[in-house]
């Protein structure tokens, strides 16, 4: 006789499929009530380029106008912000930062397409400020309010380097569209990129435009003024290095000298001194020069030292100088007065330091853990060489010194930091990683 069939098995089996759709519907929602994350979009590979004025490309974002980068929100909730913090996660072509009375700002252009973004030291929120397309800024000097930076663009298809002044300028916002419902959900699905995507644009505008003009051709270095409202321009005009004092727009030029070194390095660090020091290489002696931008006067302060690199302390009184050779890094600080030099003990490259902003003897280095066999510094600027760094802190006036944090030990990633920067109270240090030009801040204050 066959066996029976169970009666109850149907409701068994009807039993594991509800428990099954409810256990993927609370999924479901639990995953709609989590953390997200936006970061904005960089198109490294577009070499095409827009002038000023033209219509700039649409931004993607939140609908709101503002895409925001590297943040975390959870239902407009802000989450705390870390001391070592990842401003942008795609390559940045130059940053400024200053202060208000309430907080820190930092602002910086994004390499690929030019977009301009916001970001303040009590908020992780990130904000699109502008999104004129100016593509390939590879470098960015920043005025004191972060209304204007003078930048040079690099474009690929003809290795011709482009100087610029640009301005950010409020934008006249048009008239609300009578079918748009809400301003904060105003967007457009503009065009199908494969069966089942799309892109979509932000219809709203971004707060700033870029304005701007070129400035004259054949720059090689460049810096501005302690104030913001001049710009010392180095051009190379027929093999001979001329120098021009101007206008930060790049209007009434005047030349102050012309001499035969076309190949250094500038900074404008007082009033009256600029720096200019020639480039740096383990094979080669190295000269720093201080110039005076109303005489045009030339007056050596160092060399000639095999791989010397420099920055020069906010009030010209000070040198931190770097020497190179195979396997070996030495750093001083000099004294411009007394003509004295003593030992920073730290073993890194000046192009890894920044003078202190508040403090003028303070000193802040991005120091290897370990510096590899090689001859330096020209195989750490050729990118054969580099490290996983610590910050210190150095005191030129007494010589202390101490470590301000192990950043390779508080990141996600080897970090080989550059181009470092502080707002002007010396409450944040800001630095770009050599290995992906991603941009970042460390919190000095809570940090201490």
């Amino acid at each position: 006789m066959p066996p029976q069939k169970s009666s109850i098995t149907p409701y068994i089996i009807a039993g594991v499929i509800i428990f099954i759709i409810v256990g993927v519907g609370v999924f479901i929602m639990m995953r709609r009530g989590s953390t997200t994350t936006t970061t904005p979009t960089t198109d490294a590979t577009d070499s095409s380029f827009t002038p000023f004025g033209r219509i700039p490309a649409p931004s993607t974002g939140t609908g709101n106008g503002n895409a925001l980068a590297n943040s975390t929100s959870t239902q407009g909730i802000t989450s705390a912000v870390a001391k070592l913090r990842l401003l942008s996660n795609t390559p940045v072509g130059g940053y400024g930062a200053s202060t208000t009375a309430s907080t820190t700002i930092v602002r910086w252009v994004d390499r690929g397409r030019g977009n301009v973004y916001e970001a303040h030291g009590d908020s992780s929120t990130i904000v699109t400020l502008s999104n004129t397309l100016v593509p390939k800024v590879y470098n960015s000097i920043w005025n004191k309010k972060l209304t204007a930076f003078v930048g040079q663009t690099l474009e690929s298809s003809s290795a011709s380097v482009t100087t610029l002044f640009a301005e950010l300028r409020a934008r006249v916002s048009p008239a609300t569209s009578k079918t748009a419902t809400s301003t904060k959900s105003a967007s457009t699905t503009i065009a199908s990129q494969a069966p089942g995507t799309s892109i979509v644009v932000d219809t709203l505008l971004t707060p700033y435009e870029l304005k701007g003009q070129n400035l004259p051709s054949n720059i090689i270095a460049y810096a501005l003024s302690p104030k913001g409202d001049r710009i010392f321009m180095l051009s190379n005009n027929g093999g001979r290095g001329v120098g021009y004092i101007a206008a930060v727009n790049g209007k009434t030029v005047t030349q102050i000298f012309d001499t035969p070194v076309t190949r250094v390095t500038v900074e404008w660090p007082e009033e009256n001194t600029i720096a200019i020091t020639t480039d740096a290489s383990a094979i080669q002696n190295g000269f720093l020069y201080f110039v005076n931008p109303k005489t045009g006067i030339w007056t050596k302060v160092l060399g000639p030292t095999l791989g010397l690199a420099t920055r020069v302390s906010h009030d010209a009184k000070y040198v931190l100088a770097s020497t190179g050779g195979q396997g070996s890094v030495t750093v001083s600080i000099y004294d411009v007065t007394k003509k004295t030099s003593i030992d920073a003990v730290i073993r890194t490259m000046a192009d890894k330091c920044v003078w202190g902003n508040f403090n003028n003897v303070m000193i802040y280095c991005a120091v290897p853990s370990q510096l590899a066999n090689g001859y330096y510094p020209d195989d750490w600027y050729s990118g054969v060489m580099n490290g996983a760094d610590k910050i210190w802190q150095l005191n030129a006036s007494t010589g202390e010194i101490h470590q301000v944090t192990s950043i390779v030990d508080q990141s996600d990633r080897v970090i080989d930091a550059f181009n470092l920067g502080l707002d002007p109270k010396d409450e944040y240090l800001y630095f770009m990683n050599k290995n992906d030009l991603s941009l970042w801040s460390f919190d000095l204050v809570t940090s201490n």
